[in-house]
């Protein structure tokens, strides 16, 4: 659920999700590093509410190596790539009763993709990523509410759709509601490009470990963007948006007057030659 302020309410938690991998961090990052995600995370602290930390599985292949600067202690995406927050997950079935049943309501499910894509597109994300946030979240339903406060079709909470610029009351309107959660993720994906230092790489290519990585942000709170050990709830969240991501279910079968074209590269950087 996107929140700065609030934990992820355990409504949110997949009917199938898969038990927890203990294993073995892949790379654990110098504490200053957290703060490095700003003042989204002045108010944010999942911790209290979930529990003790999983570690995370360590991948088989070895991270290529990097060159670094003498006394560069800045965290490296090369040495991050096998630190995935869960294993590349595959359907059980449950997931696929699940996806056969959201593909028989296709009225529901492709209601919302132009404005997926009309989003997507400015704020230079992934409609299909988008997509996968949304039925994780909501399952497509506007009115969702969580226990915890969070509201429509991206789960947002007031707090955080009021610092995206969109009221808290507008959060059950399908088009605001979507706005904020875009503006959230952008957000999540701007902090990460300034923590691993991708300037230049468009968020439309991010590397696996970093998709994962910003998922489980949008769940448990941005400091996670730099964490090696997850909640349970959040890896299995994680593992939730991921298979919604390889499933149909997101395909974008209705872009009737939007684009299904991912941004330009010229869109999606600035005239500097850096993402914002």
């Amino acid at each position: 659920m996107a929140a700065l302020a609030a934990a992820p309410a355990a409504g949110q938690e997949p009917q199938a999700a898969l038990p927890a991998r203990a294993g073995q961090a892949a790379f654990a990052f110098p504490a200053a590093r957290a703060a490095a995600a700003g003042q989204l995370n002045q108010v944010f602290d999942a911790e209290a509410a979930h529990g003790a930390l999983v570690t995370a599985p360590r991948m088989s292949e070895k991270a290529p190596s990097s060159a670094r600067a003498p006394g560069d202690t800045r965290p490296a995406a090369a040495l991050l790539h096998q630190d995935l927050v869960v294993p590349i997950p595959l359907e059980t079935p449950a997931y696929r009763r699940t996806f056969k049943i959201l593909l028989s309501e296709q009225d529901k499910t492709d209601r919302y993709d132009e404005l997926i894509i009309k989003y997507a597109r400015e704020y230079r994300l992934d409609p299909r990523f988008l997509k996968s946030i949304m039925a994780a979240e909501s399952e497509f339903d506007p009115k969702a509410v969580s226990p915890a406060g969070a509201r429509g079709l991206m789960q947002v909470m007031p707090t955080t759709s009021a610092q995206m610029g969109v009221p808290a009351s507008r959060l059950n309107d399908p088009e605001e509601g979507i706005k904020a959660g875009a503006a959230y993720i952008q957000e999540l994906f701007k902090t990460a490009w300034r923590i691993f230092h991708l300037q230049g790489v468009r968020y439309t290519d991010v590397p696996h470990w970093l998709m994962q990585r910003v998922i489980a942000a949008y769940h448990a709170g941005p400091k996670f963007l730099t964490r090696s050990r997850w909640f349970a709830s959040t890896r299995a969240y994680v593992r939730k948006v991921v298979l919604f991501y390889q499933s149909k279910v997101t395909d974008l079968r209705r872009p009737a007057s939007a684009s299904r074209e991912l941004p330009a590269f010229a869109e999606a950087v600035a005239p500097g030659g850096t993402l914002y």
